[in-house]
């Protein structure tokens, strides 16, 4: 940044280069999102939150909007409310200010996607700047009569703002309504600055079916075809792969445990927990579902010959100059070690796929959202009259709080869906020859799978 000087040591801080005074407005709302750990953000949110503020400071220096002279009111409006444009157009934005910013700022333009991610701070801290201001003016005139403050105006475009009647009927759509006036009701959204609309994107969430063992074969970095295959094979989150140790792996039995301090993949565990005098580490099995269970087993062995020497208890170490063999877990943030994990992805796609555009690539996510619908659509138990487990099931191996994210995850595909209604179909055509509908559907099972097998041969 050109105008200021993020640091990070404890709490995130923010400085003026010109003056090397502190930025209270900014240091001082740092500290509340930072108190906001484990109560609204998880560990890693605060540092990209500020951040991303810490860049609408440096543009409102270089704009003008604040420093030594700022500008006019009516003219710093304006140049807020262009950040938007700022964020996506840059240099070729055009308005001449915005121009000028951009390239004096070496900005590059972002997709709408990454423009309303770095805006959701700023509006963030606008409002609840203004809610403060208003909140101060109110106590200052009831407890001492001061109306100070009285001639401080609110910015415009904090204003809540009337929804569009697209809006509203796409919230009445989805919205059970008891005695409210549904002309009324909800018809008002938070002001700020305006983002764009972000195009939808067509991809299943899940990485594709018939390209995931291609996939995990095709990725170079030994460490990361293993955390690949862990992922597919367990569907784990990217917070409790890196968190895996080594004792928690049995090559012998080929069983792997996870941490699951809130008994959401074994809740039956949680009332014989509450009974030990020590209360130490909770870990559940994870179930690992086959071919990809024997293909992160293999990919174990070829990364435990190359793992970096540790005595570190984790899986998964650094193998870089300064951090050598100290767990990723600690040695650097989650978010870093999650990028990486996914440009490997994205460069293994890219050399299988090299026709794809950048909107088919998938990342290190889809591949938890991939064991949602392997469990869904594939794993096939004993004496029930169809494949695929429940999603109550579903929610246990996932580790999911609430079944609406397993719902989010286990989607049945089509594929399944119309071959569960050709089976409903043929099952009329076999009534004259069986009396029981297991033996039906157990006859027209083996005809479509040895229909497949034909399709499949060259």
């Amino acid at each position: 940044m050109k105008n200021v000087l993020y640091v990070v040591a404890g709490y995130p801080r923010l400085y003026d280069l010109a003056t090397g005074e502190p930025i209270e407005a900014f240091n001082t709302h740092s500290d509340y999102i930072c108190n906001q750990i484990r109560q609204t953000f998880s560990s890693d949110t605060p540092e990209q939150y500020t951040r991303n503020l810490a860049r609408f400071f440096d543009f409102s220096y270089e704009t003008g909007v604040m420093g030594a002279s700022p500008l006019k009111e009516e003219a710093a409006l304006k140049t807020i409310n262009l950040y938007y444009d700022f964020l996506t157009k840059g240099a070729e934005s055009q308005d001449y200010v915005i121009r000028k910013a951009a390239i004096s700022l070496e900005h590059k333009p972002v997709t709408h996607a990454s423009a309303n991610t770095y805006l959701a701070p700023v509006n963030g801290f606008l409002r609840l700047a203004q809610a403060r201001l208003k909140d101060t003016a109110r106590l200052l005139r009831i407890l001492t009569g001061n109306k100070v403050f009285d001639h401080v105006s609110s910015l415009p475009i904090l204003e809540d703002r009337q929804r569009s009647k697209a809006e509203m009927d796409s919230i009445h759509n989805t919205t059970l309504k008891f005695g409210r006036d549904s002309d009324t009701y909800n018809n008002l959204a938070a002001g700020g600055i305006r983002g764009g609309k972000v195009s939808g994107n067509n991809l299943p969430k899940h990485f594709p079916i018939n390209k995931i063992q291609s996939l995990l074969n095709g990725i170079e970095d030994p460490m990361h075809r293993c955390c690949a295959a862990l992922m597919a094979a367990g569907g784990v989150r990217q917070s409790e792969l890196w968190a895996v140790r080594l004792e928690d792996i049995d090559e012998f039995t080929r069983t792997i445990k996870i941490e699951d301090p809130n008994f959401h993949r074994n809740p039956s565990a949680e009332q014989a927990h509450k009974k030990l005098a020590y209360k130490g580490r909770t870990t559940a099995s994870l179930v690992l579902f086959e071919p990809f269970k024997t293909t992160f087993f293999e990919s174990l062995s070829e990364y435990l010959a190359v793992r970096p020497k540790s005595s570190s208890e984790y899986l998964f170490v650094s193998s870089t100059k300064k951090t050598y063999g100290l767990p990723l877990l600690s040695c650097q943030k989650q978010n870093t070690t999650n990028k990486l994990f996914n440009r490997t992805l994205r460069k293994a796609q890219e050399k299988l796929w090299p026709n794809h555009n950048q909107d088919q690539i998938y990342t290190s996510h889809s591949l938890r959202h991939f064991y949602g619908v392997w469990a869904r659509n594939f794993v096939y138990i004993p004496g029930r009259p169809s494949i695929g487990l429940e999603l109550a099931e579903i929610q246990i191996l996932m580790g999911h709080k609430d079944i609406k994210s397993t719902a989010i995850y286990a989607k049945i595909s089509e594929e399944n869906l119309i071959i569960e209604i050709e089976i409903a179909e043929r099952n009329k055509m076999y009534l004259g020859d069986f009396q029981d509908i297991n033996e039906i559907r157990s006859a027209v099972y083996i005809e479509l799978g040895n229909e497949l097998k034909s399709r499949m041969k060259p």
